[in-house]
């Protein structure tokens, strides 16, 4: 079509016709033929499914109320953690002890009685290029009796770069006695995921990015673009959806976040959209939360958006204009207790079951509000707090989320990362509790 109206209206065509008229006809046409144009662009540069040379594209998901908080009410904020770089992960200790991973290799300890560790708890040699490095960190569920802590980083392994999973135990308050389990998961420069974290069935999830090389993420022999499930020992559990296969569930671009809901245990994902997809404006934003079921698809790059594709899993938010993922936690709901532990939602009662959701580009930490007990995976409302609507924002890239003992919400910025604006005392660990 796009070529025959081209000829149409060529000056071979035009047959001694009145230039004003041709023009008067381009201009009515003119809008018809940017649309036809960037069809174009999108059927040559995306591959969607097989003989298509499309993606689905769905239309935005119908989104619950969403309001902004700049400086929200009732929360006081604190700092308990200064001069960092690049906080990636955090997760506490039972004995209080709050364990960090500094992407270009570090993992830190802020002490339970306060103030961090000057020495780090362990330094690992990574490949600490673009979005790769040390990132997601995940301790034993049977932690401080299994004294191990869980980390993913970049390596270099037999000269090629690779991802690695691996544990380190906790020795009189040191990192020693690293043990490598997975040595050989695909790496990148971007796009590698990184987040870890142990579900209460016992098992380590660990996400993976497409290293952006999108048809990755629909190889099943590849676990690229992939959530993975694994055993504390860095084994493929037996009920996999595939035999021998640590893919859990598959079709995902570059998951950052990833948190169990309190009281279903459902496993929710934050997912990077194609907002870098920058010569096919098309099918940009959309960064997407989805729940995560055994041996899903979830579309990417066969659909984007929620196009309600058979065998495709449709997220549950879909974020336009972007809100890159940074991480995903659950505040802990009434009946939260897990392994022995005290239930911490005491603390914020009006925070309990909520879905935080910290943010990178878009530079806020939303709280995602489930209302409705008799649909618990059903969004009711949104809060973006710490930015306003013209996208300024109080403190910059969020990423890493953790609950403490104490019932706050910690949260690591990320400015130092080479995307942000550094601000005084970056990066930071901050302490968010209602007043």
């Amino acid at each position: 079509m796009l070529h025959r109206f081209l000829r149409r209206d060529s000056p071979q065509a035009t047959c001694g016709k009145d230039p004003g008229f041709i023009d008067s006809k381009m201009r009515r046409f003119f809008p018809l033929l940017l649309v036809l144009i960037s069809a174009a662009v999108v059927f040559v540069l995306v591959r969607g499914p097989a003989g298509s040379g499309l993606p689905a594209l769905g239309d935005d998901l119908p989104m619950p109320p969403e309001t902004f908080h700049p400086t929200p009410s009732g929360v006081e904020t604190s700092v308990v953690a200064e001069g960092l770089e690049i906080v990636w992960g955090m997760e506490f200790a039972p004995d209080g002890r709050l364990f960090l991973t500094e992407r270009p290799g570090r993992v830190r300890v802020v002490r339970a009685g306060g103030g961090l560790d000057p020495t780090p708890w362990a330094e690992l040699e990574v490949h600490d290029e673009g979005e790769g490095g040390l990132m997601g960190i995940a301790l034993h569920p049977g932690f401080p009796e299994e004294p191990w802590v869980y980390v993913m980083y970049t390596a270099v392994h037999d000269e090629r770069r690779v991802n690695r999973i691996a544990r380190i135990r906790d020795v009189d308050g040191r990192g020693e006695e690293e043990e490598v389990l997975i040595d050989d998961l695909p790496a990148g420069t971007n796009h590698n995921g990184g987040r870890i974290r142990f579900g209460p069935d016992g098992y380590l999830y660990v996400a993976l990015g497409e290293l952006w090389e999108r048809d990755r993420a629909q190889d099943l022999t590849d676990p690229a673009g992939s959530i993975l499930r694994l055993d504390a020992e860095g084994e493929v559990p037996v009920d996999n959806p595939w035999e021998g296969s640590p893919i859990w569930a598959y079709g995902l671009r570059n998951v950052q976040g990833l948190a169990f809901h309190p009281e279903t245990d459902a496993l929710f994902a934050a997912d990077h959209g194609p907002s870098g997809e920058w010569r096919v404006p098309l099918i940009r934003h959309r960064d997407e939360i989805n729940i995560i079921e055994r041996g899903g698809n979830y579309g990417w790059p066969l659909a984007v958006g929620a196009p309600g594709v058979d065998g495709l899993e449709d997220p549950i938010l879909l974020f336009t204009p972007a809100a890159p993922p940074g991480d995903l936690l659950f505040y802990p709901a009434e009946a939260a207790e897990r392994n022995g532990e005290p239930d911490a939602s005491g603390a914020a009662p009006e925070w309990r079951g909520d879905l935080f959701f910290s943010t990178l580009r878009s530079e806020a930490l939303f709280r995602i509000r489930f209302e409705d007990r008799g649909a618990p995976h059903v969004p009711t409302s949104i809060q973006r707090w710490f930015a306003d609507e013209d996208g300024n924002s109080r403190h910059g890239r969020l990423r890493a989320l953790a609950i403490g003992p104490d019932g706050a919400l910690y949260v690591g910025t990320s400015n130092r990362d080479g995307r942000g604006s550094v601000r005084e005392g970056d990066d930071r660990i901050l302490r968010l509790l209602p007043r």
